[in-house]
Order: C-alpha cells, then sequence, then structure tokens
C-alpha cells in the first residue's frame, strides 16, 4: 500500500498500533487523525506529542467521538468527516478504539471505497484489508522512553551506564559465587544503604560483622575494584555512584549488559535502558508534580513491546510492610509496573539469591501474572534465560 496523505486512527489505551505506521518512511502520512472518546482524550494527548515529536511537520488534529457504544452517532461522524474532506487520500487504521468503533469506522470507509488497514502488533506488520497481497512489514522502532510517553507517562530519567572491565570481572565473580555469597552480600547491601544516609558516605561495621571472613571476601572485592576503601572497621565509599553500584546496582549493570550483548542476535530488541524513572499518567494537574513515581532497574523493547525487569539481590525472605515478605512486594511492584506500556508489556524479577523461585504462593503468584523469574544459579546463564523466555521464536 503506498503512502497516504491521511491515516484516522482510533484512539484506545494501546498506542503501539496507531504509532508504528506513522513512524514508518514507507507508511508516514502528512496528516493523522485521532479519532477519540472523551474517555481517550488524555490518551490521545499523549500520542499526539510523541508524533510531533518523532515527526516534526506532520499534522495531527483530533476528530471528537460521541459515546464509543452508540453505533448510529459513531457511523454518523465518520461519514461526516469524509464528506468534509471529499477529495482528501484517508486511510483507516482500523486497530485500535472499542470493537464497536472499529466496525462503524470500517463499514463506513469501506462503503465509500476508501482504504483499511489492520496492524498486528505481533509480528509489526501491516494488513490491507479486502486486499489478496500479503502483510507488509513496519520498520519503526521505538525507543523506551517512547513507549512509556506514548502511554501517557512522564519519564524523569533514563541512564545508559558505562561498565568499565574492572567492574565486569567483579560482577563475573559475584555471579559465579551466587550460591555462597549470597549471606555476606545481604551485609553488604544494608552497609551501602545505611551510608546513604551520611554525608561522608561512611558506615561503621560492628565488631560481628569484622570479624567475619566471608564479609571481608566481599568487601575485598569492591575494594579492590575501586568503589570503596575499609580502615578499620569503618567503610567509606569512594561516591555516590559507587555506593549505589554496591548496594545492588552491580546487578542492574549485569542485566543491562546481557540485553545489549543479545542485541546482535536478535534484531527485533531494539532498545535498552536502566534506571528508568517514570510517573503513572503524568504531572498532577492540581500542582504540576509527578504521581507515583516509580524506577524500573532494567526495560527494553523487543518487536515494539515493552519488556520490564526488576533486580534483586536482598534477602527476598525477609518480612516487608505489613504481613508481606520482600519477595510478595517485588511481585506486587512488577504487578504494578505491568500497566505502563499496555496490554503487551511483560516483566521478569531477577533474584540473585533465590528466594523467590524457593516459595511455592509466591512462584504460582508469579506465574498467575505472567511475570518471569530467573533466580539463584540459573543467573549463570542470563542470556540464555532471557532468549528462552521471551526472545525465542514465536515467544
Amino acid at each position: 500500500m503506498p503512502a497516504h496523505h491521511t491515516h484516522l486512527c482510533l484512539v484506545s489505551a494501546q498506542a503501539t498500533p496507531n504509532l508504528l505506521p506513522v513512524l514508518d518512511e514507507a507508511w508516514r502520512p502528512r496528516k493523522v487523525v485521532l479519532a477519540c472518546s472523551t474517555q481517550m482524550k488524555q490518551a490521545a494527548i499523549a500520542l499526539r506529542a510523541v508524533i510531533q515529536t518523532k515527526c516534526p511537520g506532520l499534522t495531527v488534529e483530533t476528530l471528537e467521538l460521541p459515546n464509543a457504544y452508540d453505533y448510529a452517532a459513531l457511523s454518523d461522524t465518520f461519514l461526516n468527516y469524509l464528506a468534509q474532506h471529499p477529495t482528501e487520500d484517508i486511510a483507516l487504521n482500523v486497530t485500535g478504539g472499542t470493537k464497536l468503533m472499529a466496525v462503524a469506522a470500517q463499514e463506513v470507509f469501506r462503503a465509500e471505497n476508501k482504504p483499511v488497514f489492520y496492524v498486528n502488533v505481533e509480528s509489526d506488520e501491516v494488513l490491507v484489508l479486502g486486499q489478496k497481497a500479503a502483510s507488509q512489514p513496519l520498520r519503526a522502532k521505538l525507543k523506551v522512553h517512547e513507549m512509556l510517553r506514548a502511554h501517557g507517562h512522564t519519564v524523569t530519567t533514563q541512564e545508559q551506564p558505562q561498565v568499565s572491565r574492572e567492574l565486569r570481572d567483579l560482577t563475573a565473580r559475584l555471579i559465579d559465587h551466587v550460591a555462597s555469597a549470597g549471606r555476606a552480600l545481604g551485609t553488604v547491601n544494608a552497609l551501602a544503604r545505611a551510608a546513604r544516609d551520611n554525608p561522608a558516605l561512611r558506615v561503621e561495621l560492628t565488631p560481628a560483622q569484622y570479624d567475619s571472613r566471608s564479609l571481608s571476601d566481599i568487601i575485598a572485592l569492591f575494594a579492590d575494584a575501586g568503589l570503596l576503601r575499609q580502615t578499620g572497621q569503618v567503610l567509606v565509599f569512594k561516591n555516590e555512584e559507587a555506593r549505589f553500584f554496591v548496594n545492588g546496582g552491580w546487578l542492574e549493570s549485569h542485566v543491562f549488559e546481557a540485553l545489549q550483548s543479545l542485541r546482535a542476535q536478535h534484531e527485533g530488541l531494539t532498545d535498552v535502558a536502566m534506571g528508568v524513572r517514570v510517573s503513572f499518567g503524568g504531572p498532577d494537574a492540581r500542582n504540576g508534580k509527578s504521581r507515583d513515581k516509580n524506577e524500573i532497574d532494567v526495560a527494553f523493547l523487543y518487536r515494539n513491546t515493552l519488556h520490564l525487569i526488576e533486580c534483586k539481590t536482598a534477602n527476598l525472605a525477609q518480612g516487608g510492610k505489613g504481613d508481606d515478605n520482600k519477595a510478595t512486594e517485588a511481585l506486587y511492584k512488577m504487578e504494578s509496573l505491568l500497566k505502563l506500556g499496555g496490554i503487551r508489556t511483560r516483566g521478569m524479577v531477577v533474584d540473585y539469591r533465590g528466594q523467590l523461585a524457593s516459595s511455592e504462593a509466591d512462584r504460582q503468584r508469579a506465574q498467575e501474572a505472567d511475570i518471569a523469574i530467573v533466580s539463584g544459579a540459573a543467573l549463570k546463564d542470563l542470556k540464555g534465560a532471557i532468549s528462552r523466555l521471551w526472545l525465542a521464536k514465536g515467544a
């Protein structure tokens, strides 16, 4: 199908099907009309913002729809719009909207001999309805922050870390000793958290901690990498970045690096981001401040589907807030994050110490929520685990 002057898109909570044809140079129109109900006005605003940022000069208009479930009123709205633009080359993207909205729009466009197409988000292909031609691939690729913004969220920070060889070697050693280093690493986590509240990033070991051989070995690894120094029972971290790395940031970096290396093997893996801070629903209209802030440890796009990973080095068997343990809290958080990028968003918890996978109740909860778990010794083949769970053909 050649590029058309105008795409009329049916706005829904899923932004991707409307966005991809607009961003693809082979399909890009000169104007986009976002047909939206009252309930979808904010979604249309978010979609417009991304389109205008990515395609400067492209005209974006809004077509307000009546009740999304009033077939006759919907049909009249689409008929009136076409009547107002009799000579304009307009194609309907029928992928979004309510089912009734899509049926009404499609019947009107077909009656007026206007082209209709459907976006298969599973394969990033476009099917032109009423034609025998095969589906045509879409080559537009989104970034993580674009996907989040297209779904109406505010992204405030996105880190792309530069990891040195020394830090990679350190991380590899921690992964190699995943079966034995967990308890000592948990103590180091607690010490790093305590140091955050000290302006000098300084923390003192207890006598028992000072006498622990396993803890000394782990501290020595971080000291040899230049992240901290130990003088007697006192630890001083080099800077806040070093303290964060010791406090579990090393696992986030490990996951980030694993995904970056997988990009060469999987064409559909197009963007990887770490430390993405995002607020649900954009700014609060009352005060302009962001609401419900969350941080995503690692995020990536595969076939334009958002994948989110939480990285945990703490003891998830410990009690959390209320009656829940930290493992349950981690699953609760991931369930909330899965709302960020549409219904196809996928989630994973990477658990260094392995407690999450040891609980039948937590495993069942993760399975019901379609949250993948990579835990304990499985981290030694993290790339293989991610490939099997998410990147295999047809996954």
